[in-house]
């Protein structure tokens, strides 16, 4: 599935070409390792809706208005020194979206007076005529983005992918290669969710390992850093790709948790939360499936007390309960056996604590070592 069609994804791609069509000119912010396939989904985006495109422009380090003249093949006769944003306009003819890449940090102070004036300046045409610029940075910080004024807008690629995008992503893998989406499927690609958030290629790359490799998230992540040299430049702030906003959460990436040694276990606690997430209200059925085994097993009294309360419906009692009340009657041991291990696994659970593959593999199918 094309990552880009992904429902969040999208979303910012149509806030993009709703303020063009808006006739702002658009700053995108985006960090460095994200930039490039920005503006080739913007540009590829706009030509789907037939507007006249100029581009892509990268920067060469020259004059902006130098470059856009340039691109516009536009030649004004009272050279360099006598360019000016108002000259540059009174020449555009056609009106068209000229979209620039790649500015980086050296480049973005020029480009950011060039931004501003233009944007000024061009408020004398008519927005269904002016000539508009669809500039996306490359590792600009998001704070440096110019502030939104008439003509100029500036939206950053940030929070826009979520949980539900990114599982969504894999399970339609799955669905493509013609595996089997069960309970364990979704455990799984809940896991991956936690751990690769908005980070599609590090989705790609959890997805060829062994299911089981996953429980162990620190050993995991440095085997697939090691493999992959495109994560080098890889930072620990937004604009370097190390942290962005996922479903309202700032989050640091995972390969730089893995880097710093990860002194707070947050990767234990991605793990746990994905495992949370599908296992526990499994483990509520399973507790109510393991009271119907008890009732059926006619080994227990028709009067129960609990912590010295009457038990009035095994169907309210939790699976520590359960268990004890399985063991003090000498229910059959496969059944006490059943009992204490979903108590362990809940209690590991409850208490923040991830469980072994093993272990959810028992409470998804009641088997071990599939």
């Amino acid at each position: 599935m094309d990552r880009w069609l992904l429902p969040g994804a999208m979303a910012f791609v149509e806030s993009v070409v709703e303020a063009i069509r808006d006739g702002a000119n658009v700053v995108v912010g985006a960090p460095a390792n994200a930039s490039g396939a920005l503006a080739h989904v913007l540009e590829d985006r706009l030509a789907d809706d037939n507007w006249r495109l100029a581009g892509p422009l990268q920067p060469s380090g020259r004059p902006p208005i130098d470059e856009i003249c340039a691109r516009l093949e536009i030649d004004d006769e009272r050279g360099p020194s006598g360019k000016t944003v108002a000259s540059l306009i009174a020449r555009m003819e056609d009106k068209r979206v000229v979209v620039v890449s790649a500015v980086d940090i050296p480049q973005w102070p020029a480009w950011a007076r060039f931004l501003g004036e233009y944007a000024n300046a061009c408020r004398s045409v008519d927005k269904f005529d002016r000539t508009q610029l669809l500039l996306v940075t490359s590792g600009v910080p998001a704070d440096q983005l110019p502030a939104k004024a008439p003509a100029l807008q500036s939206l950053a690629w940030n929070g826009h992918i979520g949980e539900g995008d990114v599982f969504g992503y894999v399970l339609q893998h799955w669905r493509r290669n013609g595996t089997r989406i069960d309970a364990r499927a979704k455990l799984v690609a809940r896991i991956v969710t936690r751990l690769a958030l908005w980070d599609f290629d590090l989705v790609d790359r959890l997805l060829e390992l062994n299911w089981q490799d996953l429980f162990e998230p620190t050993q995991v992540l440095r085997s697939v850093d090691d493999d992959r040299e495109s994560w080098g430049g890889l930072g620990s702030t937004w604009e370097e790709g190390g942290l962005a906003d996922f479903d309202g959460e700032r989050m640091a990436h995972a390969l730089v948790l893995s880097r710093n040694g990860d002194p707070k276990r947050e990767l234990a606690m991605r793990l746990w939360a994905a495992q949370a997430a599908e296992l526990m209200p499994t483990l509520e059925l399973k507790r109510r499936q393991l009271a119907d085994r008890m009732r059926a097993s006619r080994g227990l009294p028709s009067s129960l007390r609990l912590n010295d309360e009457p038990v009035l419906d095994l169907n309210d009692v939790e699976i520590g309960g359960l268990f004890h009340l399985a063991r003090i009657h000498r229910l059959p041991p496969n059944i006490v056996q059943t009992a204490q291990r979903y108590r362990d696994i809940r209690n590991k659970l409850a208490h923040l604590e991830p469980v072994s593959a093993d272990e959810a593999l028992y409470v998804l199918t009641g088997k071990v070592g599939q």
